[in-house]
């Protein structure tokens, strides 16, 4: 009978201290609509979980994965809480905001930051058959030549992270059409740190 009772005290104290896996101090999720679904963003509870993912890697071949730099010329680059709270700000009906997934779609397949659209880099690539209808569906104007980019909302770019040149491509393209950089944040840890911290995949 004492085992019984200490068994259900660590499991107990087991299940305590797993509720206490926030996203901050103050935080414990956040509650998001996508579509018709209700979606909640929040740690895995499980205080034992260990990656097991290709996220799981530390080194890769470079090139292709390289070490990405922290700021792409005067674009703003953003943490997990930044992301967060653009995420809960989409949700406002006035929101000129977008989740952009960077990767290509066999990466994106895999598992994405909920909000998100999967938007490959290589569909913005100057010579990509599809940029002139991507740049018309994100709001830009073709004037005479040049894109306007004045009613394109506020670009949130991402890809697998530090080591992911994905996300840093797309940038740079948009960047080279004429996009102002103040319509761009970089989200530079991706799905590596969003893995890494337990945040919930869609």
């Amino acid at each position: 009978m004492k085992s019984r009772v200490i068994i259900s005290l660590i499991l107990l104290g087991n299940i305590l201290v797993a509720g206490d896996v926030k996203i901050t101090e103050d935080l414990k999720s956040v509650v998001i609509q996508e579509g018709d679904s209700s979606i909640t963003i929040e740690r895995i509870q499980d205080t034992k979980h260990r990656l097991t993912s290709n996220f799981s890697k530390t080194s890769r071949e470079c090139p292709p994965f390289c070490v990405q730099p922290m700021h792409i010329g005067d674009v703003e680059t953003i943490g997990e809480l930044e992301l967060l709270k653009y995420i809960q700000d989409m949700q406002k009906d006035d929101a000129d905001m977008l989740l952009i997934d960077a990767r290509t779609r066999d990466w994106s397949k895999e598992g994405s930051i909920p909000t998100s659209t999967n938007l490959p880099f290589t569909m913005l690539k100057k010579n990509s058959k599809y940029l002139k209808k991507i740049l018309s569906l994100l709001g830009a104007k073709n004037i005479n030549g040049k894109w306007n980019f004045d009613k394109v909302p506020t670009m949130i770019i991402f890809s697998n992270g530090i080591w992911d040149a994905q996300a840093t491509k797309a940038i740079k393209s948009l960047v080279e059409l004429g996009c102002p950089e103040d319509k761009i944040l970089y989200y530079r840890g991706g799905m590596q740190n969003w893995n890494i911290l337990g945040l919930t995949i869609k």
